[in-house]
C-alpha cells in the first residue's frame, strides 16, 4: 500500500524532483533489466496504460517500449491510449486478449534538442578516439551523448536503451551500420520518421538490456555520463546532497556490460565541474554503478584509464582530469582521509 496520493517510480528524472523532494513521488532503485522480475514477483499491477498504434491484429506499441510488454503480461486491465497519427514502426505487438481502448487526448513528448558547447565537443572528441573499429554504441540521454554522436567519424553499429535526435545526423551522415536496437525513442518527428523506415527497431528491456544478449556483442562500448565519480572509480547518478535528480535506468546494466565485452569498454563521460563543484570527488554521495563496471572516465581535461589499476592507482589518474583550479583541495582532502 503506497497511500493515497502517493506514487512509485522505478526512473527518477529532471521532471519528477520536486515531486520526489516533497515525497509524492517514492522512488525503487531498480535496474532496468530487473524490472520484469520486479512486475511479476513484487509489484503486480492491477492496470497498466501503454501508448499505442492500430495494427493489423490489434495494436503495436509506439516509441516508448522499455519495460510496458512486461508490465502488460502481468496486469489484470489493459488500457490502450490509441495514437492513431504515429508512424508504422518495427515495435512489437501487444498480447491479444482484451483492452480498453482510448483515443489519445495528447501528442507524444519530444524532447528538445541540447545545445552542444566548445566543452561538450572537446569531451566527445576524446571518447571518440577511444573507439575501436566496427564498435557497437550505448548512449545516454544529454549534451555529451550528443557529441560523442556528433564526433563519430566512421561506421558503428547503435545498440542503446534510448536513441536520440543525434542517430538521424549519423544516419544522413552514412554513418549508421545497420538498423539501430532500442527501448525507447527521445527525439522529435525526423527520429520517428527514420524508425518508421526500419533504421531501429525498438524492443523491450527483456532483450534491450539482457546481459547474456549484450554479453555476446563484441566490441560493445558504453558511453555514460555522472554526477560524481569517486576516486575508486565508483558512480553517482541519482542524487545531490537530499535532491533525487535521476534513477539507476540502464546505467549500471550497460557499464557491466561494455566492461565484460570482448573488445569493448565502459567510457563514463562527463564535464570536470557542475554548478561550480568538482565532479570528481573523494567519495560519491550515493553509489549507483560498481567501480568495477567503469573502464574509463573521460573530462575536457583528459581520459583517466583505470583498467588495471588499484584504487591508489586510480586516484591519481582521476587527479589529471579534475578541474586544475581544484585539484590542490582535492589533494588536501585526500590526505585528510588518509
Amino acid at each position: 500500500n503506497i497511500g493515497h496520493g502517493k506514487a512509485l517510480s522505478i526512473l527518477g528524472g529532471y521532471a519528477s524532483v520536486d515531486p520526489m523532494a516533497s515525497g509524492a513521488i517514492r522512488y525503487l532503485p531498480v535496474r532496468l533489466s530487473r524490472v520484469p522480475r520486479l512486475l511479476s514477483e513484487t509489484i503486480v499491477p492491477e492496470v497498466v496504460v501503454v501508448r499505442a498504434r492500430p495494427a493489423r491484429h490489434g495494436f503495436r506499441l509506439s516509441g516508448s517500449v522499455g519495460w510496458s510488454l512486461a508490465a502488460v503480461r502481468q496486469a489484470r486491465r489493459i488500457v490502450v491510449e490509441v495514437d492513431e497519427s504515429g508512424p508504422n514502426m518495427d515495435t512489437p505487438e501487444l498480447p491479444s486478449h482484451d483492452v480498453l481502448a482510448v483515443p489519445s487526448k495528447t501528442p507524444g513528448y519530444m524532447p528538445p534538442r541540447p545545445t552542444l558547447d566548445d566543452v561538450d565537443r572537446r569531451i566527445g572528441e576524446l571518447v571518440v578516439d577511444l573507439i575501436p573499429d566496427k564498435a557497437t554504441i550505448q548512449h545516454g540521454p544529454g549534451t555529451i551523448s550528443e557529441a560523442v554522436l556528433a564526433a563519430i567519424d566512421r561506421p558503428v553499429k547503435i545498440w542503446s536503451g534510448i536513441v536520440s535526435d543525434a542517430l538521424v545526423d549519423l544516419y544522413e551522415r552514412g554513418l549508421l551500420s545497420g538498423q539501430a536496437t532500442a527501448a525507447y525513442l527521445w527525439g522529435g518527428p525526423q527520429l520517428h520518421e527514420l524508425a518508421a523506415q526500419g533504421a531501429v527497431r525498438l524492443r523491450g528491456v527483456e532483450e534491450t538490456h539482457n546481459a547474456g544478449v549484450l554479453a555476446a556483442i563484441d566490441r560493445f562500448v558504453a558511453v555514460n555520463t555522472a554526477l560524481e565519480v569517486g576516486f575508486d572509480g565508483s558512480v553517482n547518478i541519482e542524487r545531490v546532497g537530499n535532491r533525487m535528480v535521476a534513477g539507476i535506468g540502464g546505467h549500471a546494466d550497460y557499464c557491466a556490460a561494455g566492461s565484460t565485452s570482448t573488445g569493448g569498454l565502459s567510457i563514463i563521460a562527463l564535464r570536470a565541474t557542475r554548478n561550480g563543484r568538482s565532479t570528481i570527488v573523494p567519495v560519491v554521495e550515493r553509489t549507483s554503478t560498481a567501480r568495477s563496471e567503469i573502464d574509463i572516465v573521460v573530462t575536457e581535461h583528459g581520459i583517466a584509464d583505470l583498467r588495471g589499476l588499484d584504487d591508489a592507482a586510480r586516484t591519481r589518474a582521476l587527479l589529471t582530469v579534475c578541474e586544475p583550479a581544484i585539484r590542490a583541495g582535492l589533494e588536501r582532502a585526500i590526505s585528510a582521509m588518509s
